[in-house]
């Protein structure tokens, strides 16, 4: 069956200055509900904002843009999610809403012209044009805001908010003046063999945002990001608990990413979970972080049942993130265990490779919910790079100071099974534990000039296999509780003599 096509040039398009936004939204509108294709051929079309309804297949041709206006007057006011609160914003640029069976592909272009709206987030609000103070005064009337947010509603380029059966295929999406491609509320999306182009600076210049959506595939694709490059969220806060929608069940593979500040990150909006993750096959290349999943408390959430494998980073600040204090401080004392508590739960990290990184992990759950099931298989970290090669927090936790070697603190169980970790001469330990419950290492290995290869400290069972004893006498692990318990050191299938290896700074009990 051949779909029907629309070119928009049969709708009235003039060659001239005006906008071609009332031509493509007609062909748009004939198509919704009636299945078909809307064609644009070859060339520039500018327009406000346009609306894609059900049974379409809009086509850009190669040689075809379609531009969208940057002029704040030309966006209405639409109700949708913005930073994880559902509320009033600028309509996207793109916008599928509420729709079936739509199609979105091609090899040309669509540009959200964000440059005009970047220079917003920087500009005092006083010095905002009048009218647009007005139009954000009355959005903001009933919205909600926290510290961090700021000018974000200004509009995705590409939203698909509450649809089914979606696919992107083929087009390049540049420019956005938000999230460049947001998926809320939705099932069964496909983004394929899409460019996502955003410069490094664009203020929160996502990649792609998988919120609170179901059975959603992104491969093949490349992104160029000025924020999170592929980003999973669930709500924020109270809010996002009750609405309860987790995000799950999403697969990515053989995608690039270069820039950015995270390569794939989950949160730190994971009120309503976010489960059910596999990523593979994918290159992380000059990322502030690699793999990333940071909340805190308030959020709430659990995140659990992610599997990253088969992964290669570059010159990527911190590949290994898990960070249960973002923006907040690490040294606090417990809280109650609430709704409001955030967890992870069973993340697997299988055959990676992270080269020319400045901090190889940070690992921090909450001492009042430890996070749990982390596990490294197969794994090579070499955490060489200066630290001033980009000056970053590893997890923007406060009261952390950044350090070569993997930092773990409040877990319930990790573990490193053929793991490697190489940082500089004398710059410290290759990997920290902090008030964990099981710390597990089969076959760890560290490259480091001097000092132990570990240091636990208030963990309650540390457990070491296959691992080589130093030949020079010097520590493999340096163990300490300063706590009222007691620290386990189960040794099993080591090389050399581990025994004499580990050393205790206060009395505990070592079981050969």
């Amino acid at each position: 069956m051949t779909l029907e096509q629309r070119n928009v040039r049969d709708y009235g398009i003039e060659d001239d200055d005006s906008l071609d936004t009332a031509a493509i939204q007609a062909a748009l509108d004939d198509c919704a509900g009636e299945g078909g294709e809307v064609y644009l051929p070859p060339g520039t079309y500018r327009s406000a904002p346009l609306r894609v309804g059900d049974d379409t297949t809009f086509r850009l041709a190669n040689g075809a843009e379609l531009r969208f206006v940057q002029d704040f007057t030309e966006f209405p006011t639409v109700e949708s999610r913005w930073e994880g609160w559902d509320q009033d914003g600028f309509h996207p640029c793109l916008h599928v809403a509420d729709a079936s069976n739509v199609t979105i592909t091609g090899e040309g272009v669509i540009d959200g012209g964000g440059s005009y709206w970047w220079e917003f987030v920087s500009l005092p609000p006083e010095q905002y044009p009048s009218e647009l103070t007005e139009r954000l005064e009355e959005i903001r009337r009933g919205n909600q805001q926290d510290e961090v947010s700021t000018f974000t509603v200004r509009p995705p380029l590409l939203q698909i908010d509450g649809c089914e059966n979606v696919t992107v295929s083929g087009v390049t999406l540049r420019n956005s003046p938000f999230w460049n491609t947001h998926v809320v509320y939705s099932d069964d999306v496909t983004i394929h063999d899409v460019s996502i182009q955003n410069p490094p600076d664009a203020p929160n210049g996502d990649g792609i945002d998988i919120d609170s959506s179901r059975f959603v595939r992104v491969s093949d694709t490349h992104i160029d990001a000025g924020d999170d490059a592929i980003c999973l969220k669930s709500g924020k806060d109270e809010q996002g608990r009750e609405v309860g929608r987790p995000t799950e069940n999403v697969v990515v593979t053989n995608c690039t990413v270069e820039h950015g500040h995270g390569g794939v990150v989950i949160g730190s909006e994971t009120a309503g979970d976010v489960r059910h993750v596999t990523v593979t096959n994918c290159t992380f290349t000059d990322t502030d972080r690699g793999i990333r999943i940071k909340s805190k408390r308030g959020r709430g959430g659990t995140v659990e049942d992610l599997r990253f494998d088969t992964i290669i980073m570059r010159r990527v600040a911190c590949p290994f993130v898990i960070n249960g204090y973002y923006q907040t401080d690490i040294d606090s004392d417990p809280k109650p265990v609430t709704e409001a508590t955030p967890n992870v739960r069973n993340v697997d990290f299988h055959h990676i490779t992270a080269e020319e990184v400045e901090s190889a992990a940070f690992l921090a759950g909450l001492p009042e919910q430890r996070f749990e099931g982390i596990s490294f298989t197969d794994v090579d970290i070499d955490a060489t790079r200066p630290f001033d090669a980009s000056d970053l927090s590893p997890a923007m936790a406060k009261g952390y100071d950044q350090r070569h070697g993997v930092f773990c603190k409040s877990l319930g169980s990790v573990s490193f099974r053929d793991v490697r970790v190489t940082v500089p001469d004398g710059s410290g330990t290759p990997l920290t534990a902090e008030a964990s419950s099981t710390v597990v290492l089969d076959g760890f290995e560290a490259e480091a000039d001097e000092g132990p290869a570990v240091e636990a400290d208030g963990v309650e069972n540390l457990r070491i296999g296959g691992c080589v004893a130093p030949d020079d006498g010097e520590a493999f692990a340096r163990v300490r509780d300063e706590s009222d318990g007691e620290s386990s050191v189960l040794l099993a299938g080591n090389y050399g003599d581990m025994a004499e290896a580990v050393v205790s700074v206060q009395p505990e009990t070592v079981e050969r």
